[in-house]
């Protein structure tokens, strides 16, 4: 096995040509300047292999933190920090190659989970996100700066995949479709167009709070978020068709009345 010790997480990425994939050794610290050891080995063309677990409880303190403080400009430092990235510059060329990077990279999602706090059972939630092997980590540190917002997160369950999330509903109305609007649907496919719409039309129900009427939900909210899952005939999908949504809405209302009667 190949070592090389050094002082940057960025290593992983430059050797990526040279099929070598660079990852932090973060348990011994230089007590100079506390900043990690890194190490790292070659590896076959194609071969996947396992993200440390220091950088993956770096990444959630990082995270963590940022919950308490709402410091945004300190959450992009840290993670540049940790993975040596510069911050990009945002030009309206920029915008257009991230706009075609999105078009075929991110996906604007719709899901709908079972929770008996939510006023009719289900909680449905529009998110926006790219996902990303960690030789692609820039990409999503540049989506985080041209908007402003959201959060990088290691993907659960993954070998070495991150994932850039906004799921903040005035972030999604007032950031991710405008950029849609300016830098993707002017160049993306049809289909891709129609799903931004319709993402859309759901955001401007939950804006007017319309989502709280039950007719509203049941013939609205879920029709539009069954049009948008993306888990039709997966084993993980809560619910296999939109009418087996809404009866369990239905039988949750009756249950929840019963209750109360």
């Amino acid at each position: 096995m190949l070592i090389v010790i050094g002082q940057s997480a960025g290593n992983y990425f430059a050797a990526q040509k040279k099929n070598i994939l660079y990852y932090t050794f973060m348990n011994k610290m230089n007590k100079k300047n506390q900043k990690p050891f890194y190490y790292c080995a070659p590896v076959a063309e194609g071969n996947i292999t396992n993200v440390p677990g220091e950088i993956l409880q770096h990444v959630k303190k990082i995270n963590e933190t940022y919950s308490k403080s709402k410091d945004f400009p300190k959450y992009m430092r840290d993670l540049a920090e940790l993975f040596e990235l510069e911050k990009p510059i945002s030009t309206t060329e920029s915008k257009l190659f991230f706009g075609g990077f999105v078009e075929g990279e991110a996906s604007l999602n719709v899901s709908a989970k079972r929770l008996e706090t939510a006023k009719f059972g289900l909680l449905v939630d529009p998110e926006f996100s790219v996902t990303q092997h960690i030789n692609g980590i820039s990409h999503l540190y540049a989506a985080l700066s041209i908007f402003q917002t959201g959060r990088i997160r290691y993907k659960a369950g993954s070998n070495a995949t991150f994932v850039f999330i906004i799921d903040n509903r005035v972030s999604l109305e007032e950031k991710v479709i405008p950029f849609y609007e300016n830098y993707v649907v002017p160049y993306a496919s049809p289909i891709k167009v129609e799903r931004m719409q319709t993402f859309k039309e759901l955001l401007l129900i939950f804006k007017e709070k319309e989502h709280l009427d039950l007719g509203y939900f049941l013939n609205k909210v879920l029709p539009l978020w069954d049009s948008l899952r993306m888990q039709k005939g997966q084993s993980n999908e809560t619910f296999e068709c939109l009418e087996k949504a809404q009866d369990y809405v239905r039988s949750f209302i009756l249950s929840k009345s019963s209750k109360l009667a």
